[in-house]
């Protein structure tokens, strides 16, 4: 009796060995799969892929001041000053 529960629970460990070298191998590969999502080429592969295109000029707005800001600042702007956010004389 003493021989079968500790061939029984020799498995046991066994299997559960077995298991936990198939998580491991699981998670290394899960962790790669995350490292190649966040890389920078990827993301922009995928950004583009959805129709994204990097802007020539971007707008913003001051919330407190209410003032639009265009970057890079246009030809006719008075002061290379003037197109910075936040920025106010």
């Amino acid at each position: 009796m003493v021989n079968t529960t500790l061939a029984a629970a020799s498995f046991r460990i066994s299997d559960l060995q077995k298991g936990n070298v198939r998580l491991a191998q699981q998670e290394q590969n899960l962790q790669q799969q995350v490292s190649t999502a966040q890389a920078p080429s990827t993301i922009e592969q995928q950004a583009w892929r959805l129709g994204m295109r990097p802007q020539q000029v971007v707008n913003s707005i001051n919330l407190h001041t209410g003032r639009r800001h265009v970057s890079p600042a246009p030809a006719s702007a008075a002061s290379p000053a003037s197109s910075v956010p936040g920025y106010g004389p």
